[in-house]
């Protein structure tokens, strides 16, 4: 019986050591990797670093330059990277432009302290224009949907055509906002500071339909997510990020737009339902569009689907599907009308 006690005596004190360093390693930031790291393992041969208003834009270009220009914005978690294999599909039939949104990848933090969706439509603003394109194709997947189609709203002379992949915008409730806490409290505690390797793959693995995450995509959103001191950025982005809009309600800036646009899902998809792409559709009243949907796919569809993903987004901006393009005109409703 005494063994026994010991034995119990001897777990209890590493299990009170090892929590001790595991209180030690995640406050101090110890799983965190610096910049410079993230640049020598994910910079690619042509990144560039672009100044825009004191934030270091990383972006790059792929395709020759004379083609139409399709600019890419990348969701929450991912970097330009996650575009890689989309990229190689579609360079030779277009000049693709595609840029790390704000505390992402190898951008840097914003010095005014300001994750809004207005820093990102401003990156996208000054980055075409220092490119010379006046004119382009826009694509947003997930939260760079927002950035996305407010940009398309706000710039209608610029956005060529949409394309909007199960996209993030509708407004949430407590019970479907990503950002909601989930676990018990030192759950909450430690997933604020640091996402082991395997938190992200099982995050991916939901997020997935079919097919399993590949290691190199679950490395890619590990090290983006624990780049060395972005917790306070990321908690500030997190605070500022407002599915709803700002200054009119969706439906009202969706009928700003007028550029063709496609809006595709993954039908398993569990971070936003399938049926909400049927929404965008019908608010956008003065813009042709078209849904389309694909089965047994999830939120990261373009990663699993890739050859089929390159094929749909190219023959839609090139004009192939315009026969299946309709326009939803909504009238505007009276007082009578819901008397």
């Amino acid at each position: 019986m005494r063994i026994l006690f010991k034995l119990l005596a001897i777990v209890v004190v590493l299990g009170a050591i090892a929590a001790g360093f595991g209180y030690v390693a995640v406050t101090n930031g110890m799983f965190e990797i610096p910049m410079v790291e993230m640049k020598a393992k994910w910079a690619l041969p042509n990144s560039k670093y672009l100044d825009v208003d004191g934030i270091q834009v990383h972006y790059a270009e792929d395709g020759d330059k004379n083609l139409p220009t399709l600019v890419l914005i990348h969701a929450s978690f991912m970097n330009l990277r996650s575009w890689d294999q989309l990229t190689k599909d579609l360079s030779s039939q277009f000049h693709i432009v595609r840029f790390d949104l704000l505390t992402f990848g190898l951008t840097g933090p914003d010095p005014k302290n300001d994750y809004s969706t207005e820093r990102n439509l401003l990156i996208v603003d000054t980055l075409t224009k220092h490119l010379g394109i006046e004119k382009f194709y826009l694509l947003g997947t997930s939260s760079g949907g927002p950035v996305a189609y407010r940009y398309a709203a706000e710039h209608p002379d610029r956005v060529e055509r949409l394309v909007l992949i199960n996209c993030a915008g509708m407004p949430r409730t407590e019970f479907n906002d990503p950002n909601r806490a989930r676990g018990n409290s030192i759950e909450q505690w430690i997933n604020a500071r640091y996402k082991s390797r395997e938190y992200w793959r099982n995050n991916l693995t939901q997020n997935y339909g079919s097919v399993k995450p590949s290691d190199a995509i679950v490395d890619l959103v590990y090290d983006n997510n624990r780049r060395k001191g972005d917790l306070p950025t990321t908690r500030s982005r997190t605070r500022n990020y407002h599915p709803e809009e700002p200054k009119q309600t969706l439906a009202e800036t969706l009928a700003m737009i007028t550029s063709p646009t496609m809006i595709t899902w993954g039908m398993t998809n569990p971070t936003v339902m399938h049926l909400e792409a049927d929404v965008f559709s019908l608010w956008l009243s003065n813009a042709p569009s078209l849904v389309k949907k694909y089965p047994k796919v999830g939120h990261y569809y373009y990663l699993e689907i890739p050859e089929q993903s390159a094929k749909d987004i190219a023959g839609f901006l090139k004009g192939d599907m315009d026969a299946d393009l309709r326009i939803t005109k909504r009238l505007p409703v009276t007082q009578a009308a819901v008397q």
